[in-house]
């Protein structure tokens, strides 16, 4: 294990070949163990890349005259908070809009529309909207906070289009907030302490220290925000990482933060765009007293369906053995990523 406890091994597999006419073909699988994150992946090089383009246009049609979140219907059929918590009912920023969720998953659990657009292609999202839905977020946080002391961790998830598990398709945020970080948030925790312990110093510092030495993985910068692509990836189609080292607490992010962030999520977005993948899963994760250790950070995660029945790209080494199947390499998802960084703007 190196000084991050990653490891990783190849297997060989051989089978005879009935489109080469039965000789011998050999290829690897190459299992990946991260100690940080508890995550075991298994890269499969030799399967395809990607699913191809996806349209997404017939799921747009297909809710626009029902969606609860569009302007004509949302003042009237989404949930308004409490006056004791906002005495308008709901929390605006710009364009977004943030107010319970009618199908909540705790206590705190909210929803936050940031854009008038009823569906929105990932290279049409400005910086601007994106930043004002994380930063409407961060306006509910603060007001827990001041409600209730106790609540400690914080999380803002995005799932995108139908192939993520996104029931509507009007671009949307939903928040976490509540005394413990979500089972994955306390893993990563632990792992950040131990280091912490160990050390002395601070493991997402120098862990994107080390990504930028090897430069294998890692792709680019937007202002305080360090981006890599994973080691061990949660998704089949990879994942990225985003770090902001320097800050503490959710609330120890300016608006400039927000907007920096933003930007790299459209690098992150115009790659995806490219490679003919419309969904993806996005969760940052922060805490609402600073502590350098657990710290800002999050990840998102391309989703797509499987052509030609759309069958999902998660199956049983997922959901039961509580490991990934990754058809993307990492560091060439980097390769192939770094470049939008480059030309950003």
């Amino acid at each position: 294990m190196s000084e991050f406890e990653r490891d990783k091994s190849r297997e060989k597999v051989a089978y005879l070949d009935p489109t080469n006419g039965f000789q011998e073909h050999t290829t690897y699988v190459e299992v990946r163990e991260d100690g940080v994150t508890g995550v075991t992946s298994r890269i499969l090089p030799h399967r395809f890349r990607t699913a191809g383009g996806q349209d997404v246009r017939e799921h747009a049609e297909a809710g626009a005259a029902t969606c609860p979140f569009c302007r004509e219907r949302m003042e009237q059929v989404t949930p308004r908070f409490t006056a004791d918590v906002i005495q308008e009912g709901r929390f605006r920023r710009g364009q977004a809009v943030l107010f319970p969720n009618a199908f909540p998953y705790g206590r705190n659990s909210s929803v936050a529309i940031f854009s008038h657009e009823h569906a929105l292609r990932l290279s049409a999202m400005d910086v601007g909207i994106l930043g004002d839905g994380f930063l409407v977020c961060r306006d509910y946080f603060q007001r827990l906070q001041q409600m209730d002391p106790g609540l400690g961790f914080c999380s803002v998830n995005w799932n995108y289009m139908p192939p993520a598990g996104g029931g509507l398709v009007h671009p949307h945020l939903q928040t976490i907030c509540g005394p413990r970080p979500t089972a994955f948030a306390a893993k990563t925790h632990e792992s950040a302490r131990g280091y912490q312990t160990r050390t002395g110093r601070n493991l997402w510092e120098d862990l994107v220290a080390h990504e930028k030495r090897e430069m294998e993985r890692y792709l680019g910068q937007t202002g305080p925000v360090e981006w890599v692509s994973s080691f061990a990836p949660k998704g089949m189609a990879g994942e990225v990482c985003f770090f902001l080292p320097a800050r503490a607490s959710i609330f120890t992010l300016t608006d400039e933060d927000v907007l920096q962030l933003a930007l790299g999520l459209r690098c992150v977005f115009r790659y995806l765009e490219a490679a003919g993948i419309a969904s993806f899963n996005l969760a940052l994760d922060a805490t609402l007293m600073d502590d350098a250790a657990f710290g800002v950070r999050g990840r998102l995660i391309p989703r797509f369906t499987l052509p030609p029945l759309g069958i999902s790209d998660v199956n049983y080494y997922e959901k039961l053995q509580n490991e990934i199947i990754c058809i993307t390499v990492p560091e060439d998802m980097a390769r192939e990523m770094r470049p939008f960084f480059e030309r950003r703007r």
